[in-house]
């Protein structure tokens, strides 16, 4: 009979039962000692002697900018990297006993060490039940699988968590929230009942809006409460003092600061991210609004309903919302990269009906869209920077139908420069680069086309907080040019310090919209949360979904 134990950790995990042996383990005794790891990638040290200690019972931060060697170091905690002279310099003690590097990926998992990588172990052909149980089925008499065990406890498992999906459904048909959440479960399960494991999480919720972000925390309190220790990856500051215990800071290679997470300030930690003061995160602008250059009307998706906004040149327009409101689905409608059932979408004056919408029209209408997937909708890996890059705009690069294969280095390295790509190398793989060097390089990609209208939809996913003020900054000047900039985001601050106005959805339709004074975090979470929580905000400013969306100013 298969007997899993899966749901149960889940209950655990997000306090719906605490298991009796949790106060036992939770001891802040060190599970996993790092010293003096090193690793190289040609010539190039990522990791240079660095020391980690991580404790049982304690939530612990691991900070630094884009290629820092946050990634890489655990990657080598996980088995997935070898580090330089293993065995002769670098050593590793697991729950206090020595352990062989470079650490077998088999082991890690068989010892207790769980990783979600930033990007999403998913197979995207399999179901969600193949996803989370893959190399963790359990056998009964005559190595039988009892499937029908096995469907209600995975059931069980994605209600608790708060996916809406069916153990049978592909994972290639999930939003991009709920994968995430798929591959976060899946790391919750293998951690071990009986003795402290680690729990690796990369940019754990680099895709989720803020009801999302409450329950990975829930998950992760829990898991820390029964002795594990926990290593969050994370360029948000504010997940940092709301989660952790600990706080360690990753700068060219070497471990830069250590410190009890309530023994710091979030102007210590940027300065010790950046090892320099940096002055404001966000630019100051004044809105010169021009012509209509973006009009949507009563567009329906398969989500989205009835939606109707407009953008001007110069405006900066946010669109938020919980998971499932629909704000995930819109720039991929308004690009024609999705089915629209119904409505019409007009690019500078130019209308497309729900038939005549496609990428290449939009593009050659001056519509541009940054994807929120980078690997998978946003650019090609195993392409170089440079032919990601210059995509766009090949034809330039073209005489008699021979590439002017310099020219183009060219151009591309001289835009990577001004975007503060780094390495600056266009012949690297773009998977190469770190997850913020990527980000800048694709940005790159579509603001070298100066389009009327540029969609954004989370361009700041996984990115550290210089690059984020690079990415701000950018931002600004094509809005300054007169694009129309229409920013897909559950980055709360991010909409309330950059954008003119912000649209609010709510069960896939336009809720409220804010915009002047009325524009502020606190009221773009009131608004986004009203439903699980209720309206601190009053009577007048709360809408049912089927009403026309108010207009707080």
């Amino acid at each position: 009979m298969v007997r899993l134990r899966f749901p149960k950790l889940l209950s655990q995990a997000l306090g719906h039962e605490i298991m009796s042996p949790a106060n036992d383990m939770a001891v802040a005794d060190p599970v996993i000692s790092l010293r003096n790891i090193s690793k190289s990638f040609g010539p190039r040290k990522v990791l240079d002697g660095v020391n980690l200690t991580l404790s049982g019972g304690q939530v612990h931060a691991l900070l630094g900018q884009n290629g820092s060697g946050k990634s890489t170091l655990i990657k080598i905690l996980s088995g997935v990297y070898q580090p330089d002279d293993a065995g002769q310099h670098g050593r590793m003690l697991l729950r206090g006993e020595p352990v062989d590097l470079p650490l077998d990926p088999n082991f890690a998992a068989t010892a207790g060490i769980a990783a979600v990588h930033q990007d999403l172990p998913i197979i995207n052909s399999a179901s969600v039940l193949e996803n989370l149980m893959i190399g963790r089925f359990e056998t009964g008499r005559g190595w039988r699988i009892d499937w029908r065990r096995v469907r209600n406890d995975v059931a069980r498992a994605l209600g608790e968590f708060g996916i809406h999906a069916t153990p049978e459904q592909l994972a290639s048909d999930l939003p991009e929230a709920d994968r995430a959440m798929l591959a976060i479960l899946r790391g919750l399960k293998g951690l071990p009942s009986d003795r402290p494991g680690v729990l690796i999480l990369d940019e754990p919720t680099a895709h989720l809006p803020r009801d999302g972000v409450d329950r990975v925390f829930a998950a992760i309190r829990k898991v820390a409460s029964q002795g594990h220790a926990v290593v969050l990856v994370t360029h948000r500051l504010d997940e940092v003092f709301a989660v952790t215990d600990m706080v360690s800071v990753i700068r060219d290679g070497i471990i830069a600061h250590v410190a009890g997470t309530k023994s710091c300030t979030e102007r210590e930690l940027v300065k010790a991210i950046l090892g320099f003061e940096l002055d404001a995160l966000y630019p100051e602008r004044q809105t010169n609004a021009g012509e209509i250059v973006l009009n949507v009307e009563n567009l329906y998706g398969k989500r989205v309903q009835d939606l109707s906004l407009v953008a001007r040149r110069g405006e900066v327009v946010g669109v938020t919302g919980l998971i499932g409101a629909g704000q995930e689905e819109i720039p991929y409608l308004l690009y024609g990269a999705r089915k629209v059932s119904s409505g019409s979408v007009a690019v500078c004056g130019q209308a497309f009906s729900q038939a005549e919408l496609s990428p290449a029209k939009s593009i050659r209408a001056g519509m541009a869209l940054l994807p929120a997937d980078r690997r998978n909708a946003s650019g090609v890996g195993t392409a170089s920077v440079r032919e990601n890059v210059s995509l766009p705009i090949l034809a330039r690069f073209l005489k008699n139908g021979i590439l002017r294969e310099k020219s183009e280095r060219n151009h591309v390295r001289e835009l990577l420069g001004r975007f503060e790509v780094r390495p600056l190398d266009p012949e690297l793989p773009l998977s190469a680069l770190s997850g913020g060097n990527q980000q800048k390089a694709l940005l790159a990609k579509w603001f070298q086309m100066k389009p009327d209208v540029l969609l954004l939809h989370e361009p700041t996913h996984g990115v550290d907080v210089g690059s984020r003020r690079t990415i701000f900054r950018l931002i600004k000047d094509a809005a300054d040019q007169g694009a129309a900039i229409v920013l897909f985001s559950t980055e709360y601050a991010d909409l309330a310090n950059l954008c003119d106005r912000v649209v609010i959805m709510r069960h896939g339709r336009k809720s409220a919209e804010l915009s002047g004074a009325s524009l502020s975090e606190q009221r773009i979470v009131a608004l986004c949360m009203m439903d699980e929580q209720g309206s601190t905000l009053g009577q007048d400013e709360m809408s049912d979904a089927s009403a026309p969306a108010p207009v707080l100013n």
